[in-house]
This record gives C-alpha cells, structure tokens and sequence, in this order.
C-alpha cells in the first residue's frame, strides 16, 4: 500500500507542474493565433476603408453600414486589450494596445464625422495607425511556430 501510495505521489508532483506548462503554451499559441486574427481584421479595414467612405458620402445605407461596423471594430480593440499575454510577447502586445489607444480615437471621430455628413476618416489617423498595425503583424507572423 506504502508503495502504491508513493507511486501515485511521484505521478502527480510529475503531472501537475507539466499541465502549468501544457497551459502556457496553449496559452502562446492563441495569444498569437487571436493577435493574429485581430491583426487581419484591421488590415482588410485598411484595405476597404477608401471604398467604405466613398459609398457612406452617397448612401445613407452605407453610411449606416460603415457607422456600426466602426463600432464594432471599436469593441474588438476592447477585447483585444482583454487578451492573455504570454511573457514573450508583452512589448509586442503593449505596442499593440498603445496603436489601438490611437485607433479609438480615429474611429471616435470618424463616427462624428459621418454624423455630421463630413467625410468619414478626415482627420482620423486611421490610414497611418492601420498601416504601423499591419507592420506589427509582420512582426506577430515571426513568432507563430510554423
């Protein structure tokens, strides 16, 4: 019984510091996997915020269209700031999160722009804080394990 007892000791002070560390990788991985993601997304915006804005100055619809998906890219910088950040990555995170600080207040004042009729990313920053975001990602692509 003495035996078994040890037996089962042993197993356990062997498993449990190896699920902390199973936990962390995992932990690594969608770190990076979500960053990533939340990266594409305000990429592919970059990419269509010239053809979003023209079709908001014309259409009312469009311009509904643009005001909530503003929002709710608004609320995933919310998310993101929410994520679990491995030690590695802290200062790519924190880079990250000083960038969307900017981007609040781009979409900020993109909203009232568009609620005063005024093109939609006037004076917003948008265009630049998407583009150093999209260098970022560039950064965030070498750190995923291929």
């Amino acid at each position: 019984m003495k035996k078994y007892g040890l037996s089962l000791l042993l197993f356990i002070l062997l498993i449990v510091p190896g699920c902390g560390f199973a936990e962390k990788v995992g932990n690594s991985v969608s770190f990076a996997a979500d960053t990533a993601t939340y990266m594409q997304t305000l990429a592919e915006f970059g990419q269509e915020m010239d053809s979003l804005a023209a079709d908001a100055a014309a259409d009312t619809q469009a311009r509904k269209a643009l005001t909530d998906r503003l929002a709710a890219l608004k609320e995933q910088i919310v998310q993101y700031a929410d994520l679990q950040v491995p030690e590695y990555a802290a200062e790519l995170h924190q880079s990250i999160v000083g960038y969307n600080d900017k981007l609040q207040e781009g979409l900020d004042q993109a909203i009232t722009n568009l609620e005063e009729g005024k093109a939609a990313f006037e004076s917003t920053g948008i265009p630049g804080t998407v583009s150093q975001i999209s260098e970022l990602l560039n950064q965030l692509t070498r750190l995923i394990p291929q």
